[in-house]
C-alpha cells in the first residue's frame, strides 16, 4: 500500500546518531511518501513550528535548551493541532506514560526502533489524533439544555406521538411555547427524528452480535462510509480500545452472520484480516434512549 499524500515530518533531537537512526528507518519504508526536517533544539524546533505546516511531530524531551516536562509543557502550549510521538530511551517509559496522559499520541523507546514499528507509530497517531479532533468538535457543539427539555426530552423518548397540548399539561408551558423548543431541539440536532425501535429478536433476527475491526489508518473513513451503507449494521464507531472500528450487526442466525463477515466486511479495502466478534446470548436491556 503506498501512501500518496505526503507526510511532513518534525523531528526534534540533539543526538545526532539518533536522528540519522530515524532518517534511515524511514528510508527503507517503501510505502511512506515524507518530507522529514530535524532540529536540535526546542527554540529551533518552534520556530520551525510557527513557519511551515507539519502533520506530526517527533519529540525527544530532553534537549540542549529544556528538559522533560517543560519540553513537552512548551510544545503543548504552541501545538494545538498536531499528534506528538515521544522519543525515549529504555530507563524513561514512565515519563513516556505521562506523556500520553498530558496529550502526546505515543512513544517509541529508541533502542527497539524499526522500520515497521515507526511508519506503523506515526500513521496511526496522525489517524488517531483526527479521530481525537472529530470528538472535540462534537463536544464543542453540545447543546444547551435546560430542566424543561429534559421533561420534554424524557417524555418525547417515552412516546413520541404524544401532543403538544398533552405535553403543556405535563411541562407547564404552553402548548406553543412547547412546539417551539421540540422544533429548536430538531434544528440543533438534538432530536435526531421520531422513529418506532423494533426488537430485532421478534421480527426473525436471531443473532445480534458486536465486532472489532482493525483497519488501515489512513482508510477508516471510507471502511466506515462502506460499512454503514449495510442495512443490518446497527452502529459503527471509531473506538480508542483494542479495535480501530466497533461495529453492531443483526443477522437472521450464526450462518448469515459468518456470510456477511466473509463476503461483505472482509472484501472492504483497507479492513485487515484479525476479527473480533461477539454473539449476544441474551439481552438484558437493549435501547437508545437517554434519561435526563
Amino acid at each position: 500500500m503506498v501512501i500518496n499524500s505526503k507526510i511532513n515530518i518534525l523531528l526534534i533531537e540533539d543526538n545526532p546518531a539518533d536522528v540519522r537512526l530515524i532518517e534511515e528507518l524511514l528510508k527503507k519504508s517503501k510505502d511512506l511518501y515524507y518530507e522529514i526536517e530535524s532540529h536540535s533544539r526546542l527554540s529551533d524546533g518552534l520556530n520551525a513550528l510557527k513557519n511551515k505546516d507539519f502533520d506530526i511531530i517527533l519529540l525527544d524531551l530532553n534537549l540542549p535548551d529544556s528538559e522533560g516536562k517543560n519540553t513537552l509543557k512548551s510544545i503543548l502550549k504552541l501545538n494545538e493541532r498536531l499528534p506528538i510521538i515521544i522519543l525515549t530511551g529504555l530507563d524513561e517509559k514512565n515519563f513516556a506514560f505521562y506523556s500520553l496522559k498530558k496529550g502526546a499520541q505515543d512513544y517509541l523507546v529508541k533502542g527497539e526502533l524499526n522500520t515497521s514499528r515507526l511508519v506503523r507509530s506515526i500513521l496511526y497517531s496522525i489517524e488517531r489524533y483526527k479521530n481525537e479532533m472529530r470528538k472535540t468538535v462534537k463536544t464543542n457543539d453540545i447543546s444547551p439544555l435546560d430542566d424543561k427539555d429534559k421533561e420534554i426530552l424524557n417524555i418525547l423518548q417515552e412516546n413520541c406521538r404524544v401532543s403538544y397540548n398533552e405535553l403543556s399539561d405535563k411541562v407547564g408551558l404552553a402548548a406553543s411555547t412547547i412546539h417551539n423548543r421540540v422544533q429548536k431541539l430538531q434544528k440543533d440536532g438534538v432530536i435526531k427524528g421520531f422513529f418506532a425501535q423494533v426488537d430485532p429478536f421478534k421480527v426473525g433476527f436471531k443473532t445480534l452480535a458486536l465486532m472489532g475491526l482493525s483497519i488501515d489508518p489512513l482508510k477508516i473513513d471510507s471502511v466506515a462510509e462502506k460499512i454503514s451503507s449495510f442495512d443490518n449494521v446497527q452502529l459503527i464507531a471509531a473506538t480508542t480500545g483494542d479495535h480501530d472500528l466497533v461495529m453492531q450487526l443483526i443477522a437472521k442466525d450464526e450462518k448469515e452472520l459468518w456470510k456477511f463477515i466473509n463476503t461483505k466486511i472482509k472484501t472492504i479495502e483497507g479492513v485487515y484480516p484479525q476479527l473480533h466478534v461477539s454473539s449476544f446470548i441474551d439481552t438484558y436491556k437493549m435501547t437508545h434512549k437517554i434519561k435526563f
